[in-house]
């Protein structure tokens, strides 16, 4: 089992920022993209925090990635946008996507923004949530490098394929579910192979096709199975559908195996006044949630929680304490510090 370290949210900002600065970044690119990472260790999604600095960085050298470009708008209507990446960070492309999405929203009541030709988009919650605080309703999709294999199959056809959906609550935290489609996401096994750890029955296949609990041999060269059995592959098709054949972004298998490419992003957010007042959705939004918080917990459980919850705690205590990174995860950083010249950040003392 692989041991942990803690580091200040600040220090792996920095050390993120100047990473991608000397990859060829812009600095307001850099300071984006490194919020969005270490948001990401912030909230315990590990997979999509600081990891993927290394991952970053390697698809620029690999021309996966143009440091320099920016997106543009390629189709243009009344409620929807289509947008070419032109190879530019995802992270970057994505964050356009949703300020457009959002605009449009306000304006006339739902925005759908599409993008292809671009770089890894991260965590699909960070658009979600920062949609959903402006007090709209968001979904967003993604499909990604081949990995996952359809129900009843067993040879990669879709990305982890992840969807995510946020709901505006008065005065807390939205509503925020963020999953993939496949019964682990490739990096939280890659995650599972970095701290020495096992990963559940059901996630994966060896390259012979095996059941297997060891992440090294599903990682990159055996294959993930879709969560919940026929219904995660039906959810998985779906986003196929919507980021791949809607808006021309290329299929799973049209995409080069890497942490840093994407297929296709798809984002809407949907002004909840287009169907009733405002007022009585957010009523029912509250007295739903106090539903479900007032549930009684079944045998094993304290409480019953909401979509998002776990992470708003997670947040709270890493903010205060300091975000752990596994001692896989800081050997991998401190080779892009080597290769970079930067400078490696100094842990937290205990």
């Amino acid at each position: 089992m692989s041991g942990f370290t803690r580091f200040s949210k600040e220090s792996l900002f920095n050390f993120s920022f100047e990473a991608f600065v000397k990859a060829g970044l812009s600095e307001e690119s850099s300071k984006l993209i490194s919020e969005h990472l270490v948001e990401a260790n912030l909230r315990g999604v590990d997979s999509h925090g600081v990891i993927r600095v290394p991952q970053y960085v390697e698809g620029v050298k690999l021309g996966i990635i143009d440091p320099e470009a920016y997106p543009e708008i390629i189709r243009d209507g009344e409620f929807s946008v289509i947008l070419d990446g032109n190879r530019a960070p995802g992270i970057v492309v994505a964050n356009e996507c949703s300020r457009i999405a959002v605009e449009r929203a306000e304006e006339r009541g739902i925005g759908i923004v599409g993008a292809r030709n671009l770089g890894h988009v991260g965590m699909l919650g960070y658009y979600a949530r920062r949609i959903s605080k402006r007090g709209l309703i968001s979904f967003a999709f993604a499909n990604g490098p081949a990995l996952v294999a359809p129900w009843g199959g067993a040879e990669k056809l879709f990305g982890t394929n992840p969807f995510c959906y946020g709901f505006p609550v008065r005065g807390r935290e939205p509503i925020i579910l963020d999953i993939a489609t496949s019964a682990m996401a490739s990096f939280k096994i890659k995650v599972a192979m970095l701290r020495g750890e096992r990963i559940p029955e059901g996630v994966g296949l060896d390259p012979d096709g095996n059941p297997t609990t060891d992440p090294s041999k599903v990682f990159r060269v055996g294959t993930i199975l879709p969560f919940g059995a026929h219904k995660g592959y039906g959810i998985s098709l779906l986003v196929e559908l919507l980021t791949h054949a809607l808006i021309g972004a290329p299929p799973s298998t049209g995409v080069r195996v890497h942490g840093s490419a994407q297929g296709g992003f798809l984002v809407a957010a949907i002004n909840p006044e287009i169907f009733r007042e405002r007022e009585e959705f957010e009523r029912d939004v509250e007295e739903l949630m106090e539903k479900i918080k007032n549930c009684k917990p079944a045998k094993g459980f304290e409480e019953v929680l909401l979509p998002g919850e776990l992470e708003e705690r997670t947040e709270k205590e890493r903010a205060a304490r300091g975000i752990p990174l596994d001692d896989g995860t800081i050997e991998e950083l401190k080779k892009v510090a080597e290769e970079l010249g930067i400078e490696f950040p100094k842990p937290l003392q205990n």
